[in-house]
């Protein structure tokens, strides 16, 4: 059910009204992999993507506390509870995941408390009240349990950090509130904390915003960077150390991208990938080991490629397009994730992380989100921030109770998955790939593996030709042969060449006239066969006289065979060869005549005749 309650605190007693908000798991939700049936070759990689189910799509680090939104849009937090900042009715400590609220379209946290923008453009913020930060129009005390914000209806995006709240509307103007003894809200005065949304001043439309421990910067639509807030060690990036209770310009800033404000400093990612960072830099958190602060913008050694940027109290980390990630800056308990405690100035490599698409830099932990959906955390975990169930600190990442797909292949040998769902075709077959959330919701896909067999086309006999295959890939004449996917057909089509016939196919699964189709369950090989064109050539004998005709080449020898077939174009030379007692007189129907012989060129059936005369006996 709904989660609506407070608490506020008179003297040493607490009075008010609660709700409950179950902490029951997640009911059974259907799980859709696509693409749900891919084809692949041997060798291919194809990265599955779901939808449905309750898996980590956002992540928010509070001093103390993490929070996750999953992809059922509920909200689940751990670690410390000391101001309600978990929102599971208690102030005791949550070790692991618990559920806060459902239908939440964003998750953020501040110092102590925590805000999410609903679907419907409200908020509901919960956690520490002491200086109106939840914005209900009260100050003091705590909410154990999600409140409504006052006056907001038509948020896009939720910014809270240290102990103020943002919101940007829909019309990408801002609206601030809480803590505002340094300027923060915006709204011109830097002395009263603030209990209801109010406007900042001269800022107008936003492309984004950040808010950081006291002060409050926002990216605008031309990539510049407005801030205002708390400026003693440069935090504000306009080249002073001057509190600014309305908007003043980062110097020198006009490529950002993106936008995350620590404690007292902070840092943008350029359009480029690099970052840039500002304010105090005592632990190194500017990235600048040349600077303990800077009153303006810096930019941070050795980043490169950065798709994303956030920062703790004291402590800068961007993830990189490669999904590997870089710290640096404040390493009290480890949250730079190099495995020491040693602070750094310039960024250090993030041990075992590889495949991260989003970081959160707490007070003194790191978590990042990663591929296969899972969160991992490092650093300080006193009041079970990792929700790894303990409360055990770690130099190295620790996975987040209730994170992370689980992927199965039931045939790894035809195809395996990682653990991020990546796909690699092995061999030949059909793989079922299970994806399974921590909720026990789970989907498959049917993963088919082919791979590329070689079919060759060979020609024979004495005539020309050529042998094409659809699909594409043999034209033979130049070649003669190619690869084809398994269990496909291939249909082989052959066309004689001038003066040759095409006779038929060897090897083919089935035949139709010039065609030969060819199923490709294994390397194949057929044969097209091309035979010069014959002619027959008649040879006659006339007269009542003997006598023989012979050919050259040789075919013809008349009396026993009185025709032959000879390829075209062939010269025939027939001979007339008279008995005894007769003479030959001469031919018909050659080309050319010469005494006893005849040249016929074969073009064509040809038909000769040899005159033989009798000789009268005396």
């Amino acid at each position: 059910m709904k989660s609506v309650g407070r608490f506020l605190t008179l003297g040493a007693v607490s009075v008010g009204v609660i709700w409950i908000t179950s902490n029951a798991p997640q009911a059974q939700s259907s799980i859709t992999i696509s693409p749900p049936n891919p084809t692949l070759l041997v060798g291919q990689t194809q990265q599955l993507a779901l939808s449905g189910g309750a898996i980590p799509v956002g992540i928010a680090t509070g001093l103390w506390h993490t929070c996750t939104r999953f992809s059922d849009q509920s909200i689940r937090c751990t670690g410390r509870n000391n101001q309600g900042q978990i929102g599971n009715n208690s102030f005791d400590p949550a070790h692991a995941p618990v559920l806060v609220l459902a239908n939440a379209a964003s998750i953020r946290a501040g110092a102590e408390h925590t805000c999410s923008l609903m679907n419907d453009g409200t908020m509901q913020c919960w956690g520490s009240n002491y200086t109106g930060q939840l914005g209900d129009g009260t100050i003091g005390g705590f909410a154990l349990v999600p409140q409504a914000v006052q006056g907001i209806s038509n948020a896009i995006s939720a910014v809270t950090n240290g102990y103020h709240t943002c919101a940007i509307l829909s019309d990408h103007t801002v609206k601030c509130w809480g803590r505002n003894q340094q300027g923060q809200v915006g709204n011109g005065d830097n002395t009263t904390d603030v209990t209801v949304p109010a406007s900042v001043l001269g800022l107008g439309a936003v492309a984004d915003l950040a808010a950081g421990g006291y002060h409050t910067c926002a990216l605008m639509p031309d990539s510049t960077v407005k801030c205002w807030g708390r400026n003693g060690r440069g935090a504000l990036g306009d080249g002073t150390t001057n509190d600014a209770s309305t908007p003043v310009t980062v110097s020198g800033m006009n490529t950002a991208s993106a936008l995350a404000l620590g404690g007292y400093h902070s840092c943008a990612l350029l359009r480029n990938g690099t970052v840039q960072c500002w304010g105090e830099s005592d632990a190194g958190q500017i990235g600048t080991p040349s600077l303990t602060f800077s009153e303006v913008p810096a930019t941070v050694d050795g980043i490169s490629g950065a798709v994303g940027i956030s920062t703790g109290w004291r402590h800068s980390c961007a993830v990189l397009s490669d999904g590997t990630v870089r710290c640096w800056g404040q390493n009290d308990f480890g949250q730079l994730g190099d495995g020491t405690t040693t602070n750094s100035g310039t960024p250090v490599a993030v041990r075992g992380i590889a495949n991260a698409t989003a970081v959160a830099a707490g007070g003194f932990h790191t978590c990042v989100l990663t591929r296969d959906a899972s969160v991992q955390c490092w650093g300080e975990n006193d009041f079970g921030e990792f929700g790894d169930g303990t409360v055990n600190n770690s130099l190295s990442a620790v996975t987040m109770t209730g994170t992370g797909m689980t992927w199965v292949s039931n045939s790894p040998g035809v195809a395996s998955v990682s653990s991020s769902g990546l796909v690699t075709a092995v061999s030949r077959g059909v793989a079922t790939i299970t994806g399974t959330d921590s909720f026990g919701n789970s989907g498959t896909a049917a993963v088919t593996v082919r791979q590329m067999l070689s079919l060759a086309a060979l020609r024979q006999g004495d005539g020309t030709g050529t042998v094409t295959s659809n699909p594409a890939g043999i034209t033979c004449g130049s070649a003669c042969s190619a690869s084809f996917i398994s269990d496909s057909q291939v249909v082989m089509s052959a066309t004689a060449g001038v003066d040759s016939n095409f006779i038929g196919w060897t090897g083919c699964d089935s035949v139709s006239g010039s065609t030969c189709t060819v199923s490709m369950t294994n390397p194949r090989s057929v044969t097209a066969i091309f035979m010069l064109k014959r002619f027959k050539l008649t040879a006659a004998k006339t007269g009542i006289g003997k006598g023989t005709v012979t050919s050259t080449p040789s075919g013809v020898n008349c009396g026993t065979a009185c025709s032959a077939d000879f390829v075209i174009n062939t010269t025939v030379i027939l001979k007339a060869t008279p008995a005894l007692g007769s003479v030959f007189t001469g031919w018909t129907g050659c080309d050319v005549v010469n005494n006893d012989t005849c040249t016929v060129n074969m073009r064509a059936a040809r038909s000769v005749t040899a005159d033989f005369l009798g000789i009268p006996l005396d």
